[in-house]
């Protein structure tokens, strides 16, 4: 599969407020260390709850300022806020995100002529609920696209671009994507995950065939570079060399095996200024603007 590698984006290096290690507090590793011998399954249905679990993170200082303009909705149970009018874009935020994150997306939609809308997945933001999963957050993406009619785009942040990629392969249509920084494989986050929490290898594969009991899904299957050959959607892919959180060679997986897909490699944004960057957000718009441009140019 061919993958068209467009304008690597030269960003001088900052600090990339990212974490470069996670690991869980010293009496919770060796908590489940020892239980996870003395009592495996229980230890991997305790896991397991704990592997689902969300945080809530507040929005960063000037977040919020997009919502000043902003028509607030609930849609398929979740908060949500639109701008504009036109064909829709809808904008997905990543694992403990929120919709403001992207925030600096809508501006410069609305002014080419889209609808954009932002929503909190289900236990994130101002949704209700504690737990998410990548089907589960799938759902809810295909869930506000059938509220909304049908959506004309995507630009997501991290999980979000593995779920929107299982949302398509359920039947979620589209005409462009972006994914910034999506993970392409869930198992490596279980991997660290167990780590993380010190989860005995003996307890891990009790903690996976339970996972995948409860979403209805091997994560095989969920792998977002295993599906991506099946795709038709023209898809740009923005990943930081620098990212820590999830490792640029997942985005450029993903891309490769993508059809047609383009990728752009930035420098020094990690996993979250990334969304913030000005030349970021210009090569997304202008991604998911290009056949509407075409479109009037003819």
């Amino acid at each position: 599969m061919s993958t068209q590698t467009i304008d690597t984006l030269s960003i001088p290096k900052k600090s990339t407020n990212v974490r470069s290690h996670i690991s869980g507090p010293a009496w919770l590793r060796a908590t489940f260390s020892a239980a996870g011998y003395v009592a495996p399954s229980l230890t991997a249905g305790v896991a397991e709850r704990l592997f689902f679990k969300t945080r809530r993170n507040g929005p960063r200082p000037g977040e919020r300022d997009v919502l000043e303009e902003a028509t607030p909705s609930t849609i398929a149970g979740m908060k949500a806020w639109s701008w504009g009018d036109g064909p829709t874009v809808l904008l997905v935020h990543g694992w403990n995100g929120r919709g403001t994150q992207l925030g600096s997306f809508v501006e410069p939609l609305v002014a080419r002529g889209y609808r954009v809308v932002a929503f909190d997945a289900f236990g994130h933001g101002e949704s209700p609920g504690n737990s998410m999963s990548i089907p589960e957050l799938a759902s809810c993406i295909r869930q506000v696209s059938d509220e909304l009619g049908g959506v004309y785009g995507v630009v997501a942040h991290s999980m979000g671009g593995a779920a929107t990629t299982l949302a398509l392969s359920d039947g979620l249509q589209l005409e462009r994507a972006v994914f910034i920084s999506p993970p392409s494989d869930p198992r490596v986050f279980l991997q660290i995950f167990s780590d993380a929490v010190g989860i005995p290898a003996e307890v891990r594969t009790h903690l996976k065939e339970r996972v995948e009991r409860r979403v209805g899904i091997t994560m095989e299957r969920m792998r977002a570079n295993r599906i991506a050959p099946s795709m038709q959607v023209p898809l740009l892919v923005i990943h930081d060399r620098n990212d820590k959180e999830v490792p640029v060679d997942s985005g450029q997986g993903i891309a490769e095996a993508w059809p047609n897909a383009e990728l752009v490699i930035t420098e020094g944004l990690g996993h979250q200024r990334i969304l913030r960057d000005e030349h970021v957000t210009n090569v997304a718009v202008s991604f998911i603007d290009a056949i509407q441009r075409l479109k009037s140019a003819a």
